[in-house]
C-alpha cells in the first residue's frame, strides 16, 4: 500500500493528507460541548449520591471485619 508520495519537496502543493481538513474547529467545539455536558452530569450524579447518603445515614450495609 503506497501513498504515491516520493518526495516532500512540493509539500505545500499536495494539500490535506487526511479527511475533513478544515473542520477542526467544529470537532473542537463538539468535544468541548461533550466535555461540559459530561462534567455537569457527573457533578449532578455525585450531588444526588451525597444527598441520598445524608438522608439515610444508617441505611448502608454493615460490612464484617476482614480476618
Amino acid at each position: 500500500m503506497s501513498t504515491g508520495v516520493t518526495s516532500l519537496a512540493n509539500l505545500a502543493e499536495m494539500g490535506a493528507v487526511y479527511p475533513f481538513a478544515g473542520f477542526e474547529w467544529l470537532f473542537t467545539l463538539i468535544a468541548a460541548a461533550f466535555l461540559v455536558y459530561f462534567l455537569v452530569s457527573q457533578i449532578k450524579m455525585e450531588q444526588g449520591d451525597i444527598a441520598h447518603e445524608l438522608e439515610a445515614p444508617g441505611a448502608e450495609v454493615a460490612l464484617a471485619p476482614a480476618e
